[in-house]
């Protein structure tokens, strides 16, 4: 007992002064004790992500099938002995919380199931419940923010206090426990913000400026941190999508390199996910059409126009591929399968649950009284993967509203005489939008005005404008898409016969 008890808070210590300094300050090079693999392969840091697929990787499935039924039964409350040293415990705890996530979310384990193996975990040493809560951090950076709920679940459970009981069986029990809340506290807080607050802002300089200050640090980064993510979403809150995406869209321009326009656009198109659909919406209706309008000739021409032409498909796709409404919510447990492995993997978890567990629990849906209300709703069951990828035949707000505004737009960039930037503008996103959507784009391209092509065709030269493109920008299985096609294509004959005629 004394060994365990010390073998505890020597970890907890350890592990508050590294979430304090950082392991790269704390730890050297060559360090290769259990404490700084675990650190290295296994605790989550701020901007430094684990991946939850490596940390399942140093687990043996022989330890899992232990550990699950020694932590599944309720004499484990009684810190029954368990062959597997505290080194072991701490390296396959996350293949016990994967196993039972995924039980939890298919129902084979019920709330009450769950809330009694994370108590076994706390119960024993509290640097378990470290470990434990290091892990569902590193999960909940691979799910979508509606999968987020099972698991913060769990974490809050780590943080319930103990019975008066539960503190007088271990030693420096009050003392251990006070030094677990904050690691746990501060490793949840930096995956998942307290979401009470709507903007996690506190600046007094102007937004602008705090946008600048963030860019500078992606800049330099070359990338994306994750300090520099939860900024930004602070920023969206604050300032609003339409602001936000002007500003991105301002330091794309600002490249003057084909090859740092193309590094800046992957950049901001990842920034766009924050929010794809408002992020789309800004950019198709307040971004885009008075950056046309008010600076062609200046910034928005080659190559400028055609990397922002390609942002905005880019962004029109990702709108198409996103999951909203039900399909949401019935379709969240598939989707996050696919990043841990197949349905047989699934599957395969499951039965082990089953096996381990038994199926004689009764089903609770009150998993604790100090979780925060946070349990989420029962998973519908998951449907075939094709039904996700069919293409809509319909596009949902605010998507068609936005789609309908920049056709509208488009149709007055080409209603002159004369080439212009905007005109090639109109080319490159139609072209693109049919290069990179093929069949997905289908219920976007029923939204082109009638005459928008044919408009386009008498401003742009024939050379550019192809006969598949033009083919493709229609549906040829329906009589009235087989006549629009036949009509351009016609007049796409007859300017090329013009120009390439002999003039007396």
């Amino acid at each position: 007992v004394t060994r365990s008890t010390l073998f505890d808070v020597s970890f907890l210590m350890l592990t508050s002064i590294v979430q304090t300094y950082g392991s790269d300050v704390v730890l050297s090079d060559r360090g290769d004790s259990f404490f700084e693999k675990w650190v290295r392969e296994c605790m989550v840091e701020r901007n430094k992500l684990k991946n939850p697929r490596q940390i399942l990787a140093l687990c043996d499935d022989s330890m899992v099938d232990e550990l699950l039924l020694s932590l599944s039964k309720p004499e484990a409350a009684q810190l029954k002995p368990c062959s597997l040293s505290w080194q072991e415990t701490c390296l396959n705890l996350p293949g016990v919380l994967h196993h039972v996530l995924i039980a939890w979310e298919q129902e084979t384990l019920s709330s009450a199931d769950v809330k009694n193996i994370l108590d076994n975990i706390k119960r024993r040493l509290f640097s378990f419940s470290v470990c434990a809560t290091s892990f569902l951090c590193a999960y909940m950076y691979s799910v979508r923010e509606t999968e987020l709920l099972k698991p913060l679940n769990m974490i809050q459970q780590f943080l319930a206090p103990l019975t008066s009981e539960e503190l007088s069986s271990q030693e420096y029990a009050k003392e251990r426990l006070a030094l677990s809340y904050p690691i746990i506290r501060k490793m949840q807080h930096d995956v998942h913000p307290a979401p009470s607050t709507k903007s996690r802002l506190i600046s007094h300089s102007p937004l602008i400026e705090q946008f600048r200050e963030v860019w500078k640090t992606v800049a330099e980064a070359g990338h994306l941190p994750v300090r520099a993510v939860q900024t930004l979403e602070s920023l969206l809150l604050a300032g609003g999508a339409a602001w936000l995406t002007t500003q991105l869209v301002e330091q794309l321009l600002t490249c003057k390199y084909i090859r740092d326009m193309s590094k800046t656009m992957d950049i901001v198109f990842a920034v766009m996910h924050l929010d794809i659909e408002k992020g789309t919406e800004a950019l198709l209706q307040y971004v885009v059409p008075p950056l046309m309008l008010r600076r062609q000739g200046e910034d928005i021409n080659e190559p400028q126009s055609l990397v922002l032409a390609r942002l905005c498909v880019y962004c029109v796709i990702s709108c198409l591929e996103t999951r909203s409404g039900v399909a949401s919510s019935s379709f969240s447990g598939l989707k996050k399968r696919s990043r841990s492995n197949d349905e047989e993997d699934q599957a395969t978890n499951v039965a082990k649950v089953r096996k381990v567990i038994g199926d004689g629990s009764e089903n609770s849906n009150d998993f604790t009284d100090n979780a925060g209300g946070l349990a989420g709703p029962r998973l519908a069951s998951p449907s075939s993967s094709t039904e996700l990828r069919a293409t809509p035949q319909t596009l949902k707000e605010p998507l068609q509203s936005s789609i309908q505004h920049i056709f509208s737009v488009f149709l007055q960039f080409v209603s002159g005489d004369e080439l212009s930037p905007k005109a090639v503008f109109v080319y490159q996103f139609i072209s693109l939008l049919v290069e990179c959507g093929g069949e997905r784009v289908a219920p976007v391209l029923r939204l082109l005005p009638a005459n928008l092509v044919q408009q386009l065709l008498k401003v742009l030269p024939t050379e550019d404008i192809r006969v598949g493109l033009i083919s493709r920008l229609y549906d040829l299985h329906v009589q009235g898409g087989r006549q629009a096609a036949v009509a351009d294509l016609c007049l796409w004959r007859n300017m090329q016969m013009a120009r390439h005629s002999i003039h007396l």
